[in-house]
Order: structure tokens, then C-alpha cells, then sequence
């Protein structure tokens, strides 16, 4: 695993943890407010997951072009160079 996977891996866990803060901070009384910090805990570290490991693959870095695609380059004779 890449230290870009973990630090990915570490803010969806951060998430996750600071929402559960929230949860036990919440009353008991109040049913409803902790299943919906629940719910957003749940889907919000996923989607810090997925979003992040999209970056990732967005960020990584293309081969260079070898050199053998260069030389299949062809140019016809027949056709003549534009005017300038």
C-alpha cells in the first residue's frame, strides 16, 4: 500500500472517528439525530475513500512516449507543404 492509499485511508478513518464523537455526544433521547450522524459517518468516509483514491489514480504519472512510436511516423511525398 502507497502513503497516498494511506493517507486516504487515514482522513476516511478520521472522518469516521470525529462523527462518532458527535454520536456519543448526542442523548440517547434523540434517536433519530444519532441514526442520521450514523448514516453520514457511514457514507461520508466511503465517499472520502472513493474520491480519494480516484485523485490518486488522477494524479499518477504517464510513461513517456518511447521512441519506437516515433519512428512509424510517415510522411508522403506526394503532398505539398502549405504556404506561409
Amino acid at each position: 500500500m502507497s502513503t497516498g492509499h494511506l493517507l486516504v485511508l487515514g482522513g476516511s478513518i478520521l472522518w469516521m472517528l470525529l462523527c462518532m464523537r458527535f454520536w456519543y455526544a448526542i442523548d440517547r433521547e434523540h434517536v433519530w439525530q444519532r441514526r442520521f450522524i450514523a448514516i453520514g459517518a457511514g457514507i461520508g468516509g466511503g465517499l472520502i475513500y472513493l474520491i480519494g483514491t480516484m485523485m490518486l489514480e488522477m494524479l499518477k504519472e504517464t510513461p513517456p512516449p518511447s521512441s519506437e512510436e516515433a519512428a512509424e511516423i510517415r510522411v508522403s511525398p506526394g503532398v505539398p507543404e502549405p504556404k506561409k
